[in-house]
């Protein structure tokens, strides 16, 4: 590949979806929640799949690419997870599905995106390069750029962020209170929660969804109006 990345090659791999903040929903809405995930899957491949056939293969291309393998990779995930009612799991995917969101968007905010797509396939770090305005594209920055329109972010990254690595949420998850005598506990032991009911994931579901439609907003928007901008 040339610094772009240019090559050419075959194509197996969403369209515009709307994003709005987190909401809570009722229990009737469960279901719903979840096959709106499903469609924004679905967009998202379609999206790719329609515009991949007409690009030479770039690093940016290659970038897009990964974002969607991780995000429909993770997606399948958390279904899997609100199925078994595994909600540790669930959450740390929220996390991990928010990281995406993030990187994602780091690609409209440097000077050069063949350039750090470039750098990023090859192995650095993203918090390691800098945005076009000097800034290290930290978590921080990236979510402090996102926040005038999702304020909801702040709250998601901090809720699940403490449990991408072995933490006191851990610990608390694996302690019942009996409610019987004061100071009385058991403890739980197990891959998921039987007590759960499917309306105890209506927040993560809520949460995940619009991670997901995030994504596919800024890619098909980066296909349907950034790419043409870029030299």
């Amino acid at each position: 590949m040339d610094r772009r990345g240019e090559d050419r090659g075959r194509w197996r791999l969403g369209e515009e979806s709307e994003l709005v903040c987190v909401s809570k929903m009722s229990r009737t809405e469960q279901p719903t929640r979840l096959e709106d995930l499903e469609r924004v899957e679905a967009e998202l491949l379609d999206t790719l799949q329609n515009e991949l056939p007409k690009r030479k293969a770039t690093y940016t291309l290659l970038y897009l690419c990964g974002v969607a393998r991780r995000t429909l990779a993770q997606s399948r995930a958390f279904k899997n997870c609100v199925q078994d009612q595994n909600g540790l799991v669930a959450l740390a995917l929220i996390r991990l599905q928010l990281d995406t969101v993030l990187r994602v968007y780091a690609l409209y905010w440097v000077n050069d995106p063949h350039s750090f797509a470039q750098e990023v396939f090859e192995g650095k770090q993203i918090d390691k390069i800098k945005a076009a305005d000097g800034q290290l594209m930290k978590d921080r920055y990236l979510i402090e750029r996102l926040l005038p329109r999702n304020p909801w972010i702040n709250d998601v990254y901090k809720n699940t962020s403490g449990l991408i690595h072995f933490s006191s949420r851990h610990i608390h998850a694996s302690i019942r209170n009996k409610g019987t005598t004061e100071g009385e506990y058991e403890i739980f032991i197990g891959p998921n929660n039987p007590e759960h009911e499917y309306s105890d994931f209506e927040e993560m579901n809520s949460a995940f969804f619009h991670t997901t439609a995030m994504i596919n907003v800024a890619v098909d928007y980066w296909f349907k109006h950034v790419e043409k901008t870029i030299p």
